[in-house]
């Protein structure tokens, strides 16, 4: 996970259709609030809306075409997810789901995130927890300034702060909670994302190995050559744009030398 900076300005779609749904949303809550809290009503959320062709370009862009959970690049493949879920919630994993969730946030562009198809179906589905599950908003007019997410909100912290790498596993730093709840409940130290991960940092240190090679033999011009192509792409690497980008500033700052704590 990266910082993610979208732009201020939410697309026309949300603030024009998306507000007038939310609108309905609650007015429907407010007339028969247990029905909805007993899951006997349902909103009929409009993905045509909160996914909309121009949602998805905007986020497309802010996010380098990359899923903001697991920085895998997905372009279109990718889902419109919602960090707050929209239908039901949980406080943690193989809990009941809870109705209703953040229903009145469906459309609002803070929440709306691209997500891969693995990291939303298969791992964050309606996790949702806080630090204090009592100061959950569960309607409209409750605020949500009250609460405090354990899941890192990548739009509005710095991932990097709470998340760091050994080679290619993810671990808390300095064993805070938040990192660590994001890391085991979204799945990011996954079989299959460790692998991605450790070939994409395989690579990588292959270039550095060349890289050292260079230095060390500064008369072997051939090595030279190669070198300063080598520098231009371990420094793309560290770029937002690029695929695992978290791990690998965190390689290249020690130098490769953490996958020997593995």
């Amino acid at each position: 996970m990266i910082r993610i900076h979208k732009p201020k300005k939410a697309p026309q779609k949300l603030t024009r259709d998306g507000k007038q749904k939310c609108q309905s949303h609650c007015e429907a809550y407010s007339l028969n609030p247990s029905a909805y809290e007993n899951n006997k009503e349902k909103f009929d959320f409009a993905s045509s809306i909160y996914a909309h062709e121009s949602v998805k370009e905007a986020l497309i862009k802010a996010q380098h075409q990359k899923c903001y959970l697991c920085e895998r690049i997905i372009g279109k493949n990718g889902d419109v997810e919602h960090f707050r879920p929209k239908g039901a919630y949980q406080q943690a994993q193989g809990e009941p789901l809870r109705y209703p969730a953040y229903y009145w946030l469906a459309y609002t562009w803070e929440n709306l995130y691209l997500s891969c198809p693995s990291c939303n179906s298969r791992h964050k589905k309606n996790l949702f927890p806080l630090r204090d599950p009592n100061k959950r908003a569960t309607n409209h007019s409750q605020r949500i300034t009250k609460e405090i997410p354990l899941f890192i909100d990548c739009g509005k912290e710095n991932p990097e702060d709470f998340i760091g790498f050994r080679a290619e596993y993810a671990y808390a730093i300095d064993g805070n909670k938040r990192g660590q709840i994001t890391i085991d409940y979204l799945g990011l130290n996954s079989e299959d994302l460790i692998e991605s991960r450790r070939q994409r940092l395989n690579d990588l240190r292959k270039l550095n190995k060349i890289l050292i090679a260079a230095i060390e033999d500064p008369h072997n011009q051939k090595l030279q050559g190669l070198a300063n192509e080598i520098k231009v792409h371990l420094e793309t690497s560290l770029a937002d744009s690029a695929v695992f980008a978290a791990a690998a500033r965190c390689a290249i700052r020690t130098k490769f030398q953490e996958s020997d704590l593995i």
